[in-house]
């Protein structure tokens, strides 16, 4: 009986005594950062950045996990109903958080409270390229080309993203009527402007500068006030001869609601160190991206709050309608 009583106050003794799993413990075991596209497009390529150097800054390996589909909203859902622990991390970007309910998508969770927001990591600049077989060699070509041939011209992306809601406005701005044809992710698309299936495209710089130096695609301006440090010498869309356009899509990471304070402070932290870190900042450079000082948590989920009433806004006055 002694012994039974001796062995139960010493386990309850070492219970008390054992140390508790802290923020000093994260992360003990590879992190998941799943990217809302297939692979190819601008967030996959910016998020294979971001994981290579969280994982230098986290001291343990950060695996991109791709979950395509409705324009991020697949793979928000995943993260929104994943164990909140830390170990499952979104590039969170505006196509499923912001605007996916403006534009008609069924979005099974709730972009405000379904997260927890920690940092606004990057923007990046969308060109406006062709295929070479284009006609137009400037944006007045283009415009004019599109006014004589409504409907003939194809332009593509994924449906709620930048590349989308770019072409929407280059349409509604300057009086043109292209074809917007709806992909899966920026990569499959790519491959259909590349052969000529679409003819127009609003891509960003990581997805297309390489294709532009190579002579496989004529970029034609920035949708940006600003200029591309890429590409110093390309014009703005205004500047070519188009209305004024702005899409820079901002790309952030986020967590499932109820992760751990101390543990998304560690994440913060380490996104704060990456953003001053010269070798990532030149990929960045690389990529067309660039990056976003002072972001908080609070900055970022006020953006979020934000932006959703502007997009259904935007939406009604517009009358978008799923394509």
């Amino acid at each position: 009986m002694k012994n039974t009583m001796l062995a139960a106050i010493l386990t309850a003794t070492a219970a008390l005594t054992a140390p508790m799993a802290t923020a000093a413990d994260y992360p003990s075991k590879p992190v998941d950062l799943v990217i809302g596209f297939p692979p190819g497009g601008p967030t996959d390529i910016l998020g294979r950045v971001i994981a290579e150097n969280l994982s230098k800054e986290l001291g343990q390996s950060v695996v991109v996990v791709n979950q395509g589909g409705a324009g991020g909203v697949v793979g928000s859902n995943a993260v929104a109903k994943a164990k909140p622990d830390g170990y499952t991390l979104l590039v969170a970007v505006q196509s499923a958080l912001t605007r996916a309910k403006a534009l008609g998508i069924d979005v099974p969770y709730e972009p405000v409270t379904d997260f927890e927001y920690i940092r606004k990591v990057a923007e990046q600049r969308n060109l406006l390229v062709v295929n070479p077989e284009t006609p137009a060699k400037t944006v007045e070509e283009l415009i004019a080309y599109a006014k004589e041939h409504p409907g003939e011209l194809n332009t593509g992306g994924t449906f709620g993203a930048s590349s989308h809601i770019a072409s929407s406005l280059f349409d509604m701005s300057n009086g043109t009527e292209m074809t917007f044809i709806n992909y899966s992710g920026g990569g499959p698309a790519l491959i259909d402007l590349l052969s000529g299936v679409i003819q127009v495209a609003f891509f960003t710089e990581s997805q297309v500068a390489e294709h532009v130096r190579s002579g496989s695609l004529r970029a034609l301006a920035v949708a940006s006030e600003k200029h591309s440090a890429t590409f110093p010498d390309l014009p703005t869309v205004s500047e070519a001869g188009g209305a004024e356009l702005e899409i820079s899509p901002w790309f952030g990471i986020a967590a499932p609601a109820g992760t751990p304070e101390d543990t998304l402070e560690v994440i913060g932290d380490a996104l704060d160190r990456m953003n001053s870190n010269e070798g990532y900042l030149d990929q960045l450079v690389t990529i067309g991206a660039v990056p976003v000082e002072g972001s908080t948590p609070e900055t970022l989920s006020a953006e979020v709050a934000e932006e959703i009433p502007f997009w259904a806004d935007w939406a009604a006055k517009v009358d978008f309608k799923k394509q």
